[in-house]
């Protein structure tokens, strides 16, 4: 970038041009273009073109080449069809430009134009016209022409076999890349910063450790680790795979730091949810001086909303505002997202109205927002808004965050038409999408249709397909089916998680099957691959209790004393309210406000008991002392009222 100053000085040059034309040297005018052309100045640079009085090939070329820089290929391309019609033979430095134009366009035909050209003027035993010539024929996507111009290559060099690995590797072929750069090293080929670069490429698209590795190795072996580019890109390398231990090494290893090495690394931490660790690697980062930039502070946020820290949320997004970052759509929509997780649906909601030029993410994090913070009626309310307001289409993602809205509030024709709309848009094979349809046809008390989706989905079912279809039936009433489903998964490939255990045990409970749930909760703890939750333990208390077992509930309570949280003593609580079980009640009842003393509802549930076996001076009393300490139970939420909602 040209100084106030240059700029000046080249104004001067040029004045003086136009007041002496005839007298001016042409190579000053092809300094002077050279000048404008790499400044960026395109205008002044055409106008000067335009006023030299003989123009030669180097004033062309320095213009094809310009307008290269530039970004204006089409209009490199078009001087150069002018220029041939001036009757000027194109040097070696005119169709370097010329190449570069085809493959900035990706024109195949061009560029096989083009190589006749080449062939024509003699230029084919130019290995810098013969480079560019393979490059654009891969930049085109013309692969064989590419490789069959580097075969005619008599003695190629370091650049040539670059350019032809760079290319395959363009065009997807990593594998047959990887295979030409082993030959090309059989033959002596030393690698060059450039060369490493495009096959790390390679490796991290093969997915192959073993050949990330080697070529680790071999970058320490010829001592390129003293690149920060190619050490950038080993540590991408080890973070695509995260491999935080290997990544660690390297970012400890390198001498010199940038931003791109604070960021990558500061991005595999939040990937792998070391969120903590991500903003204390941020802090020393600042320590060292570099300035963050964009991609920094969304990876920050992102640990924010990781660890629910809302208070140091604000704080970076306060930071992001005075480092000018707040325009930013990208970073705004990673802050709705975060003060979503964080609990202050507020905020986002100010955020996102705050922000212009939507995308469909702002609109995606705003309504999974309303969703996981309990307000599914004002995730659809902004679907139909933003419907009306936008042309978007609904994508896997916030297809997913309808489908939890429209389950949560039991809308049944919302989740068919959804249904509908995920066949049409080829979200079929989606398995999110498919898991998600299970759980909200279930949720609307419509198990028929959740088998089966889970039943055409074949081979990409997951565990949480299984434990999706489970719940389902078990929330249902169908317990039994729910315990066939089980085994049926026992006997596949799929081994059961803590969710899936979870799944069947509140089935069983629910559908009063004691025997079956003992067993798979026994079966659970002989296996030892999951240890039993206060979940787990809460489902067979409450299976116990609601069939009044209360011996084999006061056998389990002790036995399993440290894992009883407040909801297995509710549980209990409440099967001794169906039982008019006094004694056990009163037990529960102390737990639960020992574990829980903020929640009035254990009072509730033991002056109904007392109320069920007629001592109802008990259980006034409770109520008085309720009342006196001005405790207030959450009351219950109907679901019964519906919006209009239209998915188009």
């Amino acid at each position: 970038m040209k100084t106030p100053l240059a700029i000046l000085q080249l104004y001067s040059i040029h004045t003086s041009t136009q007041r002496y034309p005839h007298g001016s040297d042409p190579i000053n005018y092809s300094k002077l273009l050279s000048c404008y052309l790499k400044s960026g100045d395109i205008i002044n640079a055409g106008k000067l073109f335009e006023e030299i009085p003989k123009r030669d090939v180097v004033s062309w070329s320095i213009m094809i080449h310009g307008y290269n820089r530039n970004g204006f290929r089409r209009k490199s391309m078009e001087l150069f069809s002018q220029m041939r019609i001036s009757s000027l033979v194109p040097t070696s430095f005119t169709m370097v430009g010329v190449l570069v134009s085809i493959a900035g366009l990706g024109d195949p035909v061009l560029g096989q134009c083009v190589h006749g050209l080449i062939l024509k003027y003699g230029l084919d035993s130019d290995f810098r016209v013969v480079t560019a010539l393979l490059n654009a024929y891969a930049k085109c996507g013309n692969v064989v022409d590419s490789y069959r111009v580097f075969e005619q290559l008599e003695n190629p060099g370091l650049v040539s076999c670059s350019a032809i690995v760079s290319g395959f590797v363009y065009n997807e072929l990593f594998e047959e890349a990887v295979v030409l750069f082993n030959q090309f090293r059989k033959l002596g080929m030393v690698p060059n910063a450039a060369t490493v670069l495009t096959l790390i490429r390679a490796c991290v698209a093969l997915e192959s450790r073993r050949l990330c590795e080697s070529i680790h190795g071999m970058v320490v072996k010829l001592s390129l680790v003293l690149d920060v580019a190619v050490n950038n890109s080993v540590l991408d390398m080890y973070s695509s795979m995260l491999d935080l231990d290997a990544a660690t090494r390297v970012f400890e290893g390198m001498e010199c730091r940038d931003v791109i090495s604070w960021t990558t690394m500061i991005n595999l931490l939040v990937c792998l949810e070391y969120a903590s660790d991500a903003l204390m690697l941020f802090r020393q980062m600042r320590n060292t001086g570099i300035c963050n930039d964009v991609v920094v502070v969304m990876n920050l946020i992102s640990a924010c909303a990781i660890l629910g820290d809302l208070k140091r949320g604000r704080e970076i997004h306060t930071q992001a505002i005075v480092c000018g970052f707040g325009s930013e759509l990208p970073l705004t929509n990673s802050i709705i997202a975060m003060y979503s997780k964080c609990g202050d649906l507020d905020s986002s909601r100010t955020v996102f109205d705050q922000t212009t030029g939507k995308s469909l993410v702002s609109w995606t994090a705003m309504i999974l927002g309303c969703v996981q913070n309990g307000y599914p009626r004002e995730a659809l309310k902004l679907l139909i808004k933003m419907r009306g307001e936008e042309s978007f289409y609904l994508d896997s993602i916030m297809l997913i965050g309808v489908l939890s809205a429209s389950g949560e509030l039991a809308l049944l024709e919302l989740c068919q038409q959804l249904h509908c709309y995920a066949f049409e848009s080829g979200f079929p094979r989606y398995r999110l999408v498919q898991n998600s349809l299970i759980s909200a046809y279930s949720k609307c008390g419509d198990v028929e249709p959740a088998y089966n989706v889970f039943g055409q989905m074949g081979y990409i079912r997951d565990i949480v397909s299984w434990n999706a279809i489970l719940n389902g039936y078990g929330i249902n009433g169908h317990g039994e089916i729910a315990v066939a489903l089980y085994h049926e998964m026992r006997k596949g490939r799929e081994n059961p998680d803590a969710a899936t255990y979870l799944c069947v045990l509140s089935a069983c409970s629910h559908s009063g099957l004691v025997d079956d749930g003992l067993v798979i909760f026994n079966q659970m703890v002989e296996e030892r691959t999951i240890r039993p939750s206060q979940d787990h333990c809460g489902c067979i208390v409450d299976l116990l209790a609601r069939a009044g077992c209360f011996s084999d509930a006061r056998e389990f309570v002790s036995r399993y004393m440290e894992k009883m949280g407040p909801n297995a003593w509710r549980a209990l609580l409440s099967g001794c309210q169906l039982h008019g079980n006094v004694g056990l009640a009163e037990l529960a009842a102390r737990r639960v406000c020992e574990l829980d003393p903020e929640e009035p509802g254990q009072v509730v549930l033991l002056s109904n008991v007392y109320a069920s076996v007629g001592r109802f001076q008990d259980a006034e009393a409770l109520r008085a002392s309720m009342k006196k300490k001005e405790l207030i139970k959450n009351p219950g939420i109907s679901l019964l009222n519906r919006i209009p909602y239209d998915v188009g």
